[in-house]
């Protein structure tokens, strides 16, 4: 899978196949990067196929050379046990340990934290230790502020990787739409859908992102060594078989 991508910069990307994480990938190979591309299903996602259209365009303009999909990735049967804590338990519990935990916000972080369990894993597998992904704080989503690009570049930092954030102080769309253009891409989104996801009503409280920060801190990441120590050994196995469907 990787026998014409030998230079020693290499990058996995969490591609959703949204403007931002094309953009990412082209300023990747502008900083010198061999970029592979890693698409995630979370078991509600409709298109993915999407962003190989995506995946194609770019090996058009870059080359294979540069940059390469290596599959869509099922990662449902790792986010339920991430979710356990606000799932099994009566919400009178829940509220006691969490006072303004937002179940909306939970459900991203545990998918986006599955993610990076299967990104790592991938990477210590494949002996590449730089991962990025296309995450603006501008969105304001929990998973893209400050407190959890802290928590990613350590939990990565653990296993001796480097989280790069390409776009994450990007502020204009328009700018954004410039970029892409300038290197000849259309700037239109291949971002499958996703039905688990919610849209932001309303900009995080102080008092939200705390409850939420403490969830991850006492409810994920204690998880981690444990998952990615599992799935390490998963990817190793299955490193030289050819990717069939989602189900990598």
């Amino acid at each position: 899978m990787m026998e014409n991508m030998n230079n020693e910069k290499r990058v996995l990307l969490m591609l959703s196949g949204g403007r931002d994480s094309f953009l990412s990938v082209c300023r990747l190979i502008e900083d010198g990067y061999q970029v592979f591309l890693v698409t995630y299903d979370n078991g509600h996602m409709s298109k993915t196929d999407n962003v190989k259209v995506l995946s194609e365009r770019l090996d058009q303009i870059f080359g294979r050379d540069r940059v390469r999909h290596i599959g869509i990735h099922f990662i449902a049967q790792n986010i339920r046990p991430l979710l356990s804590k606000a799932l099994y338990q009566e919400p009178v519990e829940l509220c006691r340990d969490y006072p303004h935990l937002l179940l909306s916000q939970v459900n991203c972080l545990a998918c986006h934290t599955a993610m990076y369990f299967h990104a790592i894993a991938y990477c210590k597998a494949h002996e590449i230790d730089t991962i990025a992904e296309g995450a603006r704080e501008e969105q304001k989503f929990f998973v893209e502020l400050p407190e959890m690009k802290k928590r990613y570049e350590e939990l990565c930092g653990k296993y001796g990787i480097e989280l790069r954030l390409p776009v994450y102080d990007l502020k204009s769309d328009m700018e954004r739409k410039d970029e892409l253009g300038e290197w000849g891409f259309l700037p239109k989104s291949y971002e499958p859908q996703c039905w688990l996801g919610c849209a932001m009503l309303q900009e995080l409280t102080d008092e939200q992102r705390k409850s939420l920060t403490d969830y991850y801190d006492q409810e994920i990441a204690p998880k981690a060594s444990g998952m990615i120590k599992r799935l390490t050994g998963q990817k190793r196995i299955l490193a030289d078989r050819p990717v069939k469907g989602s189900y990598v």
